[in-house]
C-alpha cells in the first residue's frame, strides 16, 4: 500500500536538501578513482526535467516522462526553507524496483529547479521488498560507475557516520552532484529490518543551496 503523507513529504524535503552536510564526513572516504569510462558524466537534471527549469516547465516534463497530469502532482512549500517541491508517485521506474516517489525542488530565490530526488522503500510503501531495493541500489551503482567524475570527488560503498551507506557519489565537470544513499537498518539480531530506504539525489549546486536563511543583522 502506497503512502501519501504530507508529513512524510516534508520530512524528505528536509533530509534531501540537507544531505550535503555529509560532505564533511565523506572527505575521509573519497576514492581517487575518476571512473572507468573516458566519457564524462553529465548531471543536468532527471530525464526531461533540467536544472534551471521553472515550475511550468517541470510540470510539462513530468507529463512527458510519466504521463502524470498536474492534478496528480503534489505541491508543497517548505515552512522554513521556503522552497517549493513538486512530488509524484511512480511505479516501475526501473524494472523490478517497486514504487517510488520523485521530488523536484525549486530554489527560494531563483524559483528554478535545483534538486531532484528519487526515493524507494519504507517511506513510499508499508512493506517494501528489501531485496528489490538492494538490487536497484546495485544496478544504479554499476550504471554510475561507467562514467567519469571529478578526481577526488567520487566514492562508492562508504559507511557514513549515521550508519547509512553511501552507495555512490560523484560530481561532473560543472560540480553538479549525484548521490545514492541506502538506509538499511539492522536489528539487534543482525538482521535487516523492513524500514529500508534508497534515495537518489541530483543537486545542481551542492555547496550553495538556494534556501531561505536568516542573515546576521536581521534580528
Amino acid at each position: 500500500m502506497l503512502r501519501v503523507s504530507f508529513k512524510k513529504i516534508i520530512f524528505f524535503i528536509v533530509v534531501l536538501l540537507y544531505g550535503v552536510i555529509f560532505s564533511t564526513i565523506l572527505n575521509a572516504s573519497i576514492t581517487t578513482n575518476s571512473g572507468v569510462s573516458q566519457q564524462w558524466a553529465v548531471i543536468d537534471g532527471f530525464r526531461s526535467a533540467k536544472f534551471g527549469f521553472n515550475e511550468r516547465s517541470v510540470y510539462n516534463a513530468i507529463k512527458k516522462d510519466f504521463k502524470v497530469n498536474e492534478i496528480n502532482v503534489s505541491r508543497v512549500v517548505h515552512p522554513t526553507q521556503k522552497t517549493v517541491t513538486l512530488g509524484i508517485n511512480v511505479k516501475g521506474l526501473l524494472a523490478g524496483s517497486g514504487p517510488s516517489k520523485v521530488f523536484y525542488v525549486f530554489g527560494y530565490k531563483s524559483k528554478k529547479l535545483i534538486h531532484i530526488s528519487v526515493v524507494w522503500g519504507s517511506s513510499v510503501e508499508d512493506q517494501p521488498d528489501a531485496e528489490a531495493i538492494i538490487s536497484t541500489s546495485n544496478q544504479l551503482r554499476i550504471y554510475f560507475s561507467q562514467k567519469k567524475y571529478q578526481k577526488n570527488e567520487i566514492a562508492f560503498n562508504r559507511q557514513l557516520a549515521d550508519g547509512t551507506i553511501l552507495v555512490f557519489q560523484g560530481k561532473d565537470k560543472k560540480g553538479r552532484l549525484a548521490r545514492l544513499v541506502l538506509n538499511k537498518p539492522i536489528d539487534r539480531d543482525g538482521k535487516a529490518i523492513t524500514n529500508i530506504d534508497l534515495t537518489l539525489s541530483y543537486i545542481e549546486k551542492p555547496g550553495n543551496l538556494d534556501i531561505f536563511e536568516i542573515k546576521d543583522g536581521d534580528f
